[in-house]
């Protein structure tokens, strides 16, 4: 996903064989206290990592409600805490000061709160905000994950031991990584359910297969090359573009969908034109996201620099092209067999084997099965440029050929595109319940 530029202690009684568990280090924010996630930058905490050496800032938030299960975020290309959509996880009966802010639409205000409901992890990638910049795997993103989730334990006294990971776009990659090695490396934690939107396999067995569109491929190729008012202008037209463009016909059948780029040394340009207003949630996003960069600690980084920008590139074109079979201890991702180039390390590989020889058919020939105890559901619109939805599909199917019952695919019964969250947070937010309580 490209972008524009009160925790319970566990108190317990002390007696003479044993010492009283200490008292929490931090707060989870409770959700009544919610208006926006930027304004909670004074609440995040920072998980170091000495297998990686990495660390990664983050942020709790949560009543638990209904469960203990820790929910968390794994966020697309370019993306930072504060860009999760605030009606995506509550609603103003839980969180009335989100009703106060820009953006919020009454419409999309649902009878669900997850933030109520569970406790919500949301992080960043290292070399954002507090962090230093490094180079990371996505092996690496899984161990530090892991290290988060450690660190809340002792930080808040909150049980880690079931976890729900949610990703969108590169961080649905990152989810099902999380999810399958963390069984074999971390297996005192349970894996319950993965939340999916705009997702894929990965491993094209014809070193393809990214199911975007041509004019995303132009201008992502071009992200990575150029530099100043140009690369922002390109990277604002991929941020527009995970909305429908004007007279977008709904791709049902996985097809082209006739948006081209055009790229001088001067210029971009696009055939088509995306629709971004107030009221499909895409103005009050990219308003919300130049906020979050202005807001400490992300101005620090200017939200996300180039040199992090195209490592995440990186590893998502590595996932497209490489297939791992198998998880061992450690975090460490094996068995893993390149159908193409590796841009930044093979272990960035997909689970699942996908046949591309069709870009607009994919099938997933192969899929690992997932050792978690519940199910993986993705979600994805009919008019997604980034991830064509068919490639959702592909990895239901494989995943269900693998172990039966065990995806399934929502599909948005409307416009929307790789957006989704965005353009409708309370019908996605509800799907994610659902999907959490089966």
């Amino acid at each position: 996903m490209p972008l524009l530029l009160a925790a319970a202690a566990l108190t317990g009684c002390s007696s003479p064989s044993r010492a009283p568990v200490a008292s929490p280090v931090a707060s989870a924010v409770a959700c009544g206290q919610l208006s926006t996630l930027r304004a909670l930058h004074g609440q995040l905490q920072v998980a170091k990592n000495a297998a990686t050496g990495n660390a990664i800032e983050y942020l709790v938030v949560g009543d638990g409600a209904r469960s203990n299960d820790v929910l968390v975020y794994f966020p697309g290309t370019g993306q930072m805490v504060p860009g999760w959509p605030i009606q995506l996880i509550t609603n103003r009966k839980y969180s009335p000061r989100i009703a106060r802010t820009p953006g919020y639409r009454r419409e999309e205000d649902g009878s669900l709160s997850l933030c109520h409901d569970y406790r919500l992890a949301f992080f960043d990638y290292p070399g954002v905000g507090l962090t230093a910049r490094s180079r990371f795997t996505k092996d690496d993103v899984a161990s530090d994950v892991d290290a988060m989730l450690q660190d809340i334990t002792r930080k808040y006294r909150i049980s880690t031991a079931v976890v729900d990971p949610i990703g969108w776009s590169l961080g649905t990659t990152n989810a099902l990584k999380y999810a399958f090695l963390s069984p074999v490396a971390r297996p005192s934690r349970r894996i319950h359910n993965v939340i999916l939107y705009s997702a894929h396999g990965g491993g094209s067995e014809q070193a393809g297969g990214s199911g975007q569109a041509s004019c995303v491929l132009t201008l992502f190729d071009a992200s990575l090359v150029t530099s100043g008012k140009l690369n922002l202008d390109i990277k604002g037209m991929l941020t527009k573009l995970i909305f429908p463009f004007a007279g977008q016909t709904p791709d049902e059948n996985g097809t082209e969908s006739n948006c081209h780029a055009r790229v001088t040394k001067q210029s971009a340009v696009l055939n088509v034109d995306p629709v971004c207003t107030i009221a499909n949630g895409c103005r009050s996003y990219i308003a919300s996201y130049l906020a979050g960069v202005l807001t400490d600690p992300w101005r620090r980084t200017k939200g996300i620099d180039d040199n992090v920008y195209a490592q995440e590139r990186q590893q998502s074109g590595d996932w497209n092209v490489v297939y791992c079979a198998r998880a061992l201890p450690h975090f460490v991702s094996s068995g893993c067999t390149a159908y193409g180039t590796v841009q930044q390390s093979v272990t960035n590989g997909g689970i699942c084997k996908t046949n591309t020889s069709n870009v607009d058919r994919p099938v997933s020939v192969v899929c690992d099965t997932l050792d978690i105890t519940g199910k993986v559901t993705t979600m994805d619109g009919y008019e997604d440029l980034l991830v064509q939805w068919k490639y959702d599909k592909a990895l239901v199917d494989g995943l269900n050929a693998a172990k039966p019952n065990a995806a399934s695919l929502r599909i948005y019964p409307g416009s929307a595109g790789h957006g989704l969250l965005i353009e409708h947070p309370g019908w996605a937010e509800a799907q994610t319940s659902a999907a959490m309580q089966r």
